[in-house]
């Protein structure tokens, strides 16, 4: 597996899913930024800069603005969970971003759905060697029944022992998918897309515009439909945090 070099980004829209990140670096400075803490240091001798973006499209392309103008990052890791599109994932599956979407982007008749005005751009294609290094890491962490980070109880409650690595598209937009009529929406607009979130499409752009290569690891916490709530707070809760620092260690290792 080849090694990161330089400095390496990480960002996650909610605590809990960077909790467990932040407590196991080195950090030896925090810079304030935008209403935003960007923690500097180090996760096994790897240069980082990891901070909490907060949900959404403009929070998530703000920090990965300002972490590559401010702090130079070399490449930028994008984690946290998703909701299932596609009918072959179910919850604790892992997904890798082969290139991501604005899924509520739409600009027509000026631009074509899906397209960022100006750039003649819809799909930001993730970067093939993060891809891999991502994929291999993620495999590693499924096939090593997750280091004990996960509580029996939770690996059972989630079936988490039958969790499967995915790799595609993954779209994102401001708005929670909790109905079918959502779902059914995306499934119809986008056809290849393996699940939703709200920040990747806009990272990518942002990462595209400076030539920084980018990747998405997300975790599946939901089915993105009407059950999507009850399932999206046991398990962000229980088994996301977990989850993002496992994949952070295996990918910084």
């Amino acid at each position: 597996m080849s090694q990161l070099t330089g400095i390496t980004g990480i960002i996650a829209p909610m605590h809990e899913e960077i909790e467990l990140i932040l407590e196991h670096t080195e950090v030896h400075s925090i810079v304030k930024s935008g209403q935003r803490e960007y923690h500097c240091g180090r996760i096994h001798n790897k240069e980082v800069v990891v901070a909490l973006s907060r949900i959404g499209k403009v929070a998530s392309g703000v920090t990965a603005a300002v972490m590559i103008e401010k702090f130079g990052i070399s490449q930028l890791i994008v984690t946290g969970v998703a909701g299932a599109i596609s009918e072959s994932l179910r919850i604790g599956d892992l997904v890798v971003a082969t290139e991501c979407v604005q899924h509520d982007l739409d600009a027509r008749p000026m631009f074509s759905q899906f397209e960022a005005p100006l750039l003649g751009k819809a799909f930001f294609e993730c970067h093939e060697p993060l891809q891999r290094k991502a994929m291999e890491c993620c495999q590693a962490l499924l096939e090593n029944n997750f280091n004990g980070l996960i509580h029996p109880d939770d690996i059972e409650k989630f079936q988490l022992n039958q969790a499967k690595l995915h790799q595609g598209q993954i779209c994102c937009g401001d708005q929670f998918i909790g109905t079918d009529e959502q779902l059914q929406r995306i499934r119809a607009d986008l056809r290849e897309v393996l699940a939703v979130e709200m920040e990747g499409g806009a990272v990518g752009q942002v990462c595209f515009e400076y030539d920084v290569p980018y990747v998405v690891m997300r975790s599946i916490s939901d089915t993105a439909n009407h059950q999507a709530t009850v399932d999206f707070n046991a398990y962000i809760k229980r088994v996301a945090r977990h989850y993002t620092w496992g994949l952070i260690d295996q990918l910084l290792r």
